[in-house]
């Protein structure tokens, strides 16, 4: 028997584009990697905009949990990637949960690493076993969104003419 202990939950989920509209589109060169992003500038849904989208989280979450919560987001920047550029491995402090929309995309280059990568490789290194998953890159397709937790560290391979829509999630019980 094979139990598979402590897993990380991802949602995967169709997305309608058509409802998720990004006001003020200021781009500016992020992060190391340099991508031109939204981040810092302020970026936020319109009211539907907001409404479908933590719909469509909230369905996801909740029915997992099994307790009522306030979902409430964060953050929402959109990226636009270019020839070769990429996303440095990173993650999401100060959220409980994390979202990418592939609003523009021919093959996802969104890789999750494993939460005991060190751990693991400090262990296991030398047998280069496949028993342990080191990273996961998920088949995700335009009009499609992936949430996770925001613990969980990710990067972006190099890729090209892209772009996805990310956002922050936080949660509160209502009591």
């Amino acid at each position: 028997m094979k139990i598979d202990l402590f897993s990380t939950p991802i949602f995967i989920s169709n997305i309608d584009l058509n409802k998720i509209i990004i006001k003020n589109g200021a781009f500016e060169k992020t992060w190391l990697s340099e991508t031109n992003s939204s981040h810092n500038n302020g970026d936020i849904l319109d009211e539907e905009s907001s409404k479908y989208l933590l719909g469509k989280i909230g369905s996801l979450i909740a029915n997992e949990v099994k307790k009522d919560l306030k979902i409430k987001l964060d953050q929402i920047w959109e990226n636009r990637y270019t020839d070769k550029d990429f996303q440095e491995r990173h993650n999401h402090p100060g959220s409980h949960f994390s979202f990418i929309i592939y609003k523009k995309i021919t093959e996802p280059k969104t890789i999750f690493i494993n939460p005991n990568e060190d751990l693991i490789l400090s262990y296991f290194s030398n047998l280069h076993l496949s028993l342990f998953q080191q990273n996961f890159k998920p088949e995700c397709r335009e009009g499609q969104m992936i949430i996770f937790p925001s613990f969980l560290h990710h990067m972006v391979s190099k890729t090209n003419e892209s772009i996805t829509i990310a956002g922050n999630i936080s949660l509160e019980e209502v009591k």
